[in-house]
């Protein structure tokens, strides 16, 4: 019996799903920089521009905490696009991992203007 008709087995499929899931981590990580760099410092002269989103994903469901911004001189569509974007990453990436949380749920935190600049009040967790 003759082994010279024996080939490998092909390992695209493996490489996809590594390159897919490289993709995906790349993609969020340049999201989060630009996220980041659209809220900057958060700056607002008054409290009606300080808000707040749900950032991120805990893999029993809600967000991971939440994001302050300001809407002075920002696209606030944009930025709710990306973070939608974001949020869906997160999420996609933990399932593909099987993460599990304590599901504690995330406490929401209000927004305050302090010194001309967004930031979180209360206990909840923002970023």
């Amino acid at each position: 019996m003759s082994h010279d008709n024996i080939q490998a087995a092909p390992t695209s499929g493996l490489q996809s799903v590594s390159a897919a899931a490289t993709s995906l981590a790349g993609e969020s990580a340049a999201l989060l920089a630009e996220i980041k760099a659209m809220v900057g410092t958060a700056a607002a002269t008054e409290p009606a521009q300080c808000k707040k989103v749900g950032f991120g994903h805990k893999p029993c469901g809600g967000p991971a905490s939440y994001l302050i911004y300001s809407t002075q001189g920002l696209d606030e569509p944009l930025l709710l696009q990306k973070v939608s974007r974001y949020n869906q990453l997160v999420q996609a990436e933990q399932q593909r991992l099987g993460l599990v949380s304590d599901c504690a749920v995330v406490p929401e935190p209000g927004v305050s203007l302090v010194g001309g600049f967004c930031v979180a009040s209360g206990t909840g967790d923002a970023i």
